[in-house]
């Protein structure tokens, strides 16, 4: 797939994934089913982004304020659970003091699998009725069911980010997983 064909069905993906529900004007029912591929497509690309990284890398960061490759990883792994277990009043598995920076790569990976196992279970274990209730987010209000999708847009952010310190470090990146 080259980059013109992979943008537009990216920009194409993305418009219909919000809208499918809202436009209907009716609540989502299956939004575990519909919402579990695109997860484990992300997972997929995240984990490619970040094992194509040689470990001695895993701290590379291209100017001293910038946050290191391993960060970006370790960011979207806290941030998402901490919002998550918050928005649905649940525990929160990466709120135990682990120093991410001490951990191996193969750690770091392992860690980055069982963070998207986990947010897995938490939309699983939702009912309708809470994935349809509005709360408030960035000074809107939306759907918790369209949370999840605001969280994996911040991972996207962050793994792009990633993507651009594995070329950096002049390595091609492989695997691009689309829609």
């Amino acid at each position: 797939m080259n980059r013109n064909t992979a943008l537009k069905a990216l920009v194409g993906g993305t418009a219909l994934v919000g809208t499918h529900a809202h436009a209907q004007n009716e609540p989502y029912k299956n939004f575990a089913e519909e919402f579990a591929p695109a997860w484990k497509r992300s997972r997929t690309y995240t984990l490619a982004i970040f094992n194509q990284m040689p470990e001695e890398h895993l701290n590379f960061h291209y100017t001293p304020e910038a946050m290191t490759f391993r960060s970006h990883f370790v960011h979207c792994i806290t941030f998402t659970a901490a919002q998550l277990a918050d928005r649905f009043a649940v525990k929160n598995p990466f709120d135990n003091g682990t120093d991410f920076d001490k951990l191996s790569k193969a750690q770091v990976a392992a860690e980055i699998g069982r963070f998207y196992d986990w947010v897995s279970e938490v939309v699983a274990q939702q009912t309708p009725a809470k994935l349809n209730e509005i709360r408030g987010f960035a000074g809107d209000k939306m759907p918790n069911w369209r949370f999840f999708y605001a969280m994996e847009n911040h991972i996207i952010h962050h793994r792009a980010q990633a993507l651009c310190y594995v070329r950096l470090k002049g390595i091609s990146p492989e695997g691009y997983v689309g829609w």
